[in-house]
């Protein structure tokens, strides 16, 4: 697999994470992707189509154009990876694909969009162009190019709600949501309004989803864990509610996760099958 990030240039920070760029993907027959928080913009440029489906109920898919907005999901969703093998993605941050929509971000939550419903025939414009370009450098630099042109010039994220993302985005020891509220400008319902508009899911399911990312993160990144010491380093009680909160945001165990982190994936993605 050869998959390449791209930092994005300086208009765009504020709102992307990164640019990405993919070709020979892996091509096992199911792949998971897992809730992160963050939306993000995926194009196909194999085939003019993109196919998901429930990961509960593997089969029963969901079919898309080749250029769709992936909302913030809370759930996990299955793709077949060998259909999906060269692909170009913008990696949005926490509330950062609001700078480029006409709508809450909340109205994309646990959902996909064709590109073209929210940016008419430039998404195919785009699409056309990014298929012929002949390098990565060029579909990256295409990809930003289309960015800037959208982004809008009067956005800026909240102060609070970007305040609200970091604070639950940290590594150790992330603040109780009250305590957010209190730092805050505004009252505990106006915060939810504001943060779930903005981000897409509230602040309690977006704090989930991040303690659920810390974790998985620590086990990718080293031996087999001590699975009890993990789980409160990561914000859990104990580890059977770390094992339950795993099992709800990825159908998967810690223990499979470790199974199946050898098998090159791309960020967010886990194989379910070989």
């Amino acid at each position: 697999m050869r998959y390449r990030r791209h930092r994005p240039s300086p208009p765009l920070r504020d709102a992307v994470e990164f640019v990405w760029c993919m070709d020979e993907g892996p091509t096992h027959s199911r792949e998971r992707v897992l809730p992160g928080g963050a939306a993000e913009l995926v194009i196909n440029l194999r085939d003019d189509e993109i196919k998901i489906s429930d990961s509960g109920r593997p089969g029963q898919d969901r079919r898309f154009s080749g250029a769709v907005i992936c909302g913030p999901y809370t759930r996990p969703f299955d793709i077949d990876p060998s259909a999906h093998t060269t692909m170009l993605g913008v990696h949005f941050k926490p509330g950062g694909a609001q700078a480029f929509l006409p709508m809450a971000l909340s109205e994309l939550a646990d959902s996909h969009v064709d590109l073209e419903h929210v940016w008419g025939r430039r998404a195919q414009t785009l699409r056309s162009q990014v298929c012929e370009a002949d390098t990565a450098e060029e579909r990256l630099a295409l990809m930003q190019s289309a960015l800037v042109s959208r982004l809008r010039s009067a956005h800026e994220l909240r102060a609070t709600v970007v305040d609200a993302v970091r604070a639950l985005s940290v590594d150790d020891s992330p603040p109780p949501i009250r305590d957010v509220v209190t730092r805050s400008d505004l009252c505990h319902r106006q915060l939810i309004d504001v943060f779930t508009a903005t981000v897409g899911t509230t602040p309690k399911v977006f704090s989930r989803i991040r303690r659920f990312r810390r974790a998985l993160s620590r086990i990718e990144s080293g031996n087999v864990p001590a699975w009890a010491e993990l789980a409160v380093a990561s914000g859990y009680s104990d580890q059977s509610h770390m094992i339950r909160e795993f099992r709800t945001l990825s159908g998967l165990t810690p223990v499979e996760h470790v199974l199946r982190r050898a098998l090159a994936t791309k960020d967010d993605h886990v194989a379910v099958t070989e």
